[in-house]
């Protein structure tokens, strides 16, 4: 099974170190038989804190995403939160997951009520949305989805790489106990690259709560490889009746070729 973890991005060698603890951190959850590669965008704005900036970056997720069925993979992972799933889906035939769908279906089965914490403001409103678009609002707590409070940035996210509980896990930490509070009793990190983080670093609850506070990639990379692994053996990937039905390839291609996609 060769599975394609797509980033929202272009390299960036500053975050070497955090592409590195990332890979040492998911690979190994992966069956002996599972082969991943990580691929950054070719083109990307590099921020998707707002909803036109998303937009205009998932036809370029969705791009590599193609590239990479039509370079083998057997199954696609969008490695953010604010991703194109249904889009992806529409035009792939192989198994698309996405961090946010796949994280919050796998919570349904550790506890009553989700709670998502995430890095900023705008992508509160990016989770919520797709909170809703699955159909999952009832499962989560009021206000489900919640940032820390300064804000991530690349300097925290590095620091995080060396020692996430100097500044990360206490603004975390304070984030989850006010979900808690108001009834969660599973914590999903809003982003992809802090949960592993966290994970590796050993902070997998909130302390005296019996909360799991969930490596929301890995959890849901894992469900992708189960996903592939039903699509490989058992030939189901996907409805084609209505919304995931893909496009006549030639009036896609038609399209993409009057963008200068192709």
């Amino acid at each position: 099974m060769k599975l394609c973890w797509i980033h929202p991005t272009t390299a960036n060698d500053a975050l070497a170190p955090l592409w590195q603890k990332l890979d040492a951190a998911v690979r190994p959850a992966l069956h002996a038989g599972t082969e991943l590669e990580f691929r950054f965008l070719p083109k990307s704005g590099n921020f998707v804190r707002s909803a036109y900036a998303e937009h205009i970056n998932s036809v370029h997720i969705v791009e590599a995403a193609l590239k990479a069925e039509a370079d083998g993979f057997d199954g696609v992972f969008l490695g953010c939160w604010n991703d194109p799933l249904w889009e992806a889906r529409e035009v792939l035939s192989v198994p698309v997951g996405s961090v946010s769908e796949q994280s919050m279906l796998a919570a349904l089965a550790m506890g009553k009520r989700l709670a998502v914490v995430t890095v900023s403001q705008k992508t509160t409103v990016a989770i919520e949305n797709d909170l809703l678009a699955y159909g999952l609002r009832d499962r989560a707590i009021v206000r489900p989805v919640r940032t820390i409070m300064p804000e991530s940035d690349a300097e925290l996210l590095l620091g995080a790489v060396s020692d996430p509980y100097a500044a990360f896990i206490p603004r975390v930490e304070e984030v989850a106990k006010a979900c808690i509070a108001d009834g969660a009793d599973v914590i999903l990190i809003g982003c992809a690259y802090y949960g592993p983080l966290l994970r590796m670093a050993g902070y997998c609850e909130v302390p005296g709560t019996g909360v799991p506070v969930v490596d929301s990639s890995t959890v849901a990379l894992k469900y992708l490889e189960a996903m592939t692994d039903i699509a490989m053996k058992l030939g189901t990937v996907k409805s084609t009746r209505l919304q995931l039905r893909a496009p006549p390839r030639e009036a896609l291609d038609q399209a993409r070729r009057s963008l200068s996609l192709i």
